[in-house]
């Protein structure tokens, strides 16, 4: 009696696969470095309340922690208001590394700012501008960055939008219950 052997069938069908798995992980590795590293993300909400209670609000030690949403962590609690040129720092639940808001430009149509999430992170700039009507403000927060996280900035700065924009949400959604609570 002959014994079959179905080996070199096996074998043949696993260096196919694995050959085409490497081409596609060479085509995904080339394509990225023909995409950009940098990303735009833009959200707005409309607050029932005049532009001027929002811009005396937005960047109070009542409120901002109160308002802006940090993944797992929070914006430290201060007293005051944050002024041109001043910063506040960021804490995490989860580890020591701390980042910081720091504010650049602040007029009454709107409000600049750049975050470093974390020491070794790139700077996130923020910009949030008021266009009013009466007692309707809209709100629109566009944030811009350029990621250095290797191979993986230009897949992370396309999926920008969705990752990070959940974040702007809850935040602007905060904003709003905050101000029209108040107002």
């Amino acid at each position: 009696m002959a014994k079959t052997n179905h080996h070199p069938a096996a074998l043949y069908q696993l260096r196919k696969v694995t050959r085409i798995l490497a081409l596609i992980i060479l085509v995904l590795v080339a394509g990225g470095f023909f995409m950009p590293t940098d990303y735009r993300v833009e959200r707005s909400v409309v607050i029932n309340a005049p532009r001027e209670v929002i811009f005396q609000n937005i960047f109070q030690g009542d409120y901002l922690p109160r308002w802006m949403y940090v993944q797992n962590g929070q914006i430290d609690a201060f007293e005051g208001n944050l002024e041109e040129g001043d910063s506040i720092t960021l804490s995490y639940n989860d580890i020591p590394d701390r980042g910081v808001l720091s504010v650049i430009v602040q007029s009454e149509q709107g409000v600049s700012f750049d975050v470093r999430p974390k020491s070794k992170v790139n700077v996130v700039h923020n910009d949030i501008r008021f266009q009013s009507d009466n007692n309707e403000t809209l709100v629109v927060w566009t944030i811009e960055g350029d990621l250095s996280a290797g191979l993986l900035s230009p897949y992370l700065a396309f999926f920008a939008n969705n990752i990070a924009g959940n974040n702007f949400e809850k935040s602007l959604h905060n904003l709003k219950e905050i101000i029209e609570a108040r107002h």
